[in-house]
């Protein structure tokens, strides 16, 4: 799966950007001195192969963390979400 971060609601950037597991314990380092936008991609089965469930973790410029918990699967096709497919085309559900 292919992650997009379009922008924050909070913090300073820039940011350092963490994809964690499902239980928010283990954290890869995605990308640091991150500024949002541009957009973001993370291709998460880079880092943890068929999770349905991952965090991602924003530490802004001031040491404030914000996290996000992304479900994958039964919620995938919501109106607003935003997918890149096999032919690099980028779709909004509606």
């Amino acid at each position: 799966m292919i992650l997009q971060i379009t922008g924050t609601t909070s913090g300073t950037s820039p940011y350092d950007v963490f994809l964690c597991d499902g239980n928010n314990t283990l954290c890869f380092y995605v990308s640091g001195l991150t500024n949002i936008p541009p957009d973001v991609y993370i291709i998460t089965d880079n880092y943890f192969p068929g999770e349905s469930v991952l965090w991602v973790k924003l530490i802004d410029l001031n040491g404030c963390i914000h996290e996000q918990k992304i479900v994958c699967g039964a919620q995938l096709f919501q109106d607003g979400f935003g997918y890149i497919f096999m032919d690099d085309n980028y779709y909004i559900f509606q």
